[in-house]
């Protein structure tokens, strides 16, 4: 394993996960700062302390880690950041390469050489993406009907809200546009994806990663 120097900070809700990556950061050389299991405590710790590196978990208690690390790459520009996750929905894939994201660890089959490999490729100024990423990229290129080739950034939003079983109104409010307007966009969407009733709308949305179970009502 390589030795490499730089400070890091781990931004991950759950204890047992966090204090192996700083393990195992700490046999790579790299001097581990901070381990934050909250968001916004993750967040202020890294504008305060502007580490080398960031493990940021996607998925915390009180936020998306994914928006905020864009966030925090824009504010710090020489801040490294790999995202940690279990999350493997073609949603978030597309979102990570979107995001300019500096790497992506899939949490569910990798083992640790990866994270290593992951770590040192992005110190040394490479990018590093498990293969999940790729795969899940190509299959929506194969897909001419894949939802974000037939809607637009606009329409997904609508989509994800659709998905947390917003009604018209609500989803009005969050927008700031009209009831009737978020109805015709909820019958366009409809109409793009071939699916013709609300439930099976919010099904399709969780499948491919716009909603998280635990932001549907009844689903906790």
């Amino acid at each position: 394993m390589p030795k490499l120097s730089g400070r890091v900070v781990i931004v991950e809700d759950q204890l047992l996960v966090a204090e192996l990556f700083g393990a195992h950061c700490r046999q790579m050389g790299l001097e581990v700062v901070a381990m934050c299991a909250l968001l916004e405590e993750g967040v202020a710790t890294i504008r305060r302390l502007k580490p080398d590196l960031v493990l940021m978990d996607f998925s915390l208690p009180d936020g998306n880690g994914l928006s905020a690390a864009v966030q925090l790459m824009g504010e710090i520009p020489t801040l490294r950041v790999i995202g940690i996750s279990s999350h493997r929905d073609p949603w978030t894939m597309l979102q990570v390469q979107r995001s300019g994201l500096h790497g992506f660890v899939d949490k569910n089959e990798q083992r640790p050489e990866i994270l290593s490999e992951a770590i040192e490729a992005v110190l040394f100024g490479r990018t590093f993406y498990t293969e999940v990423v790729g795969r899940a990229s190509a299959e929506l290129r194969r897909d001419p009907h894949a939802f974000n080739r037939v809607l637009s950034d606009y329409e997904m939003r609508v989509l994800a809200l659709i998905g947390e079983a917003k009604d018209d109104h609500e989803i009005a409010a969050v927008l700031g546009i009209s009831p009737s307007t978020a109805q015709s966009r909820r019958r366009d969407i409809m109409k793009k994806l071939d699916i013709h009733s609300t439930p099976k709308l919010i099904h399709f949305a969780l499948a491919q990663g716009l909603v998280r179970a635990d932001q549907i009502p009844g689903r906790q």
